[in-house]
């Protein structure tokens, strides 16, 4: 769910709801819920929250989403995940739908404390279950069970972005202030392009790893526990194996800004070569990388809309620009200290 909005409830008919009844056959001793919430609907999955799914009056995720996603969201939370040895929220199943391409997968609800980016205990939280999950998990071999997350594969949306906005850009339609967005946009993707192989020289200080792919403020809550507070982490539809800089991203948009100090601190267990300028440095690429799957989100699907139709996705480019400039910036920055 973005930005605080209002979920859309549904008190009535709650049974024969096709979230209630896949629900009911994966758990069926459990109670109907008294009511379900939609928390979010994107381009291949919707999120809602079922109140009263269990005996105990807890609150159950149900997510319609992809099988292949599902199994892999599965795997982090049930083999991956328990490595670290903190916190996981608990899976209760899922059912494939008759024509297997999508499925309900069912999750603990992340009850607990909204994640601040602005209170360093958040952010200290946030960079230790980082460092603490890329240490337990980066012997495993999961390159081949999981989507591809290396540089290669940002370097592809970064590519297919600029075509998409250089084809509307051939094509005429839009207006003289559109076009300008579009172009602005293009020509900094060539300047970040330019700067790839500086981005693969210093993103090869940390080993590949698990990556979350949306570590921001809307994925994470802080849970009370008998020995402190410790940090919850959800909704793994963009994970895959990788760099693991984009995790990293400082202070854009709504990224977790995890603290890289204390990121670092644990790191250099396995690394002792590292120091602060190498994380500083990586969480800069990170911000780069945050932002071609921003624009990349935005631009998918559009290449053969009509010009009328790329209202939203110019929008959200027009604010991308700023937020280009300074992260194209502070990486040159970065490469100086």
């Amino acid at each position: 769910m973005s930005k605080r909005t209002m979920p859309e409830i549904v008190t009535e008919g709650v049974r024969e709801h096709r979230a209630v009844q896949a629900w009911l056959q994966v758990q069926s001793d459990s109670w109907e819920p008294s009511s379900l919430e939609l928390l979010q609907r994107r381009r291949y999955s919707t999120v809602y929250r079922l109140n009263h799914a269990k005996q105990d009056s807890a609150k159950v995720i149900a997510k319609r989403c992809l099988t292949a996603t599902a199994h892999i969201e599965r795997m982090i939370y049930e083999e991956l995940l328990p490595l670290t040895r903190m916190p996981v929220l608990r899976c209760y199943g899922l059912l494939e739908e008759p024509e297997a391409e999508f499925c309900w997968f069912f999750l603990e609800d992340a009850a607990g404390a909204r994640y601040s980016q602005q209170l360093s205990q958040d952010r200290a939280l946030a960079g230790y279950w980082l460092a603490e999950t890329q240490l337990a998990t980066v012997s495993t071999d999961l390159k081949s069970c999981l989507p591809n997350r290396e540089l290669d594969h940002y370097l592809h949306l970064l590519r297919g972005c600029r075509a998409m906005l250089l084809h509307h850009l051939s094509g005429g339609g839009l207006s003289v202030e559109d076009a300008m967005v579009l172009r602005k946009v293009a020509t900094h993707i060539d300047v970040l392009e330019s700067q790839w192989s500086e981005m693969e020289e210093i993103c090869s200080l940390i080993p590949p790893g698990l990556v979350h792919g949306d570590f921001v403020i809307k994925n994470l809550r802080i849970r009370d526990t008998a020995t402190g507070p410790a940090l919850l982490v959800f909704d793994w539809e963009f994970a895959g194996w990788g760099v693991p800089a984009a995790d990293l991203a400082q202070f854009i948009d709504r990224a977790a800004s995890p603290e890289l100090s204390i990121y670092c601190s644990i790191l250099k267990r396995e690394r002792p070569h590292l120091d602060s300028r190498d994380i500083q440095a990586v969480a800069a690429c990170g911000n780069l990388l945050r932002l071609v799957d921003q624009i990349s989100w935005a631009t998918v699907g559009q290449e053969s809309v009509s010009p009328s139709q790329l209202v939203k996705a110019i929008t959200l480019l027009r604010c991308y620009v700023p937020t280009m400039v300074a992260a194209l910036n502070a990486f040159r920055w970065s490469q100086h200290d």
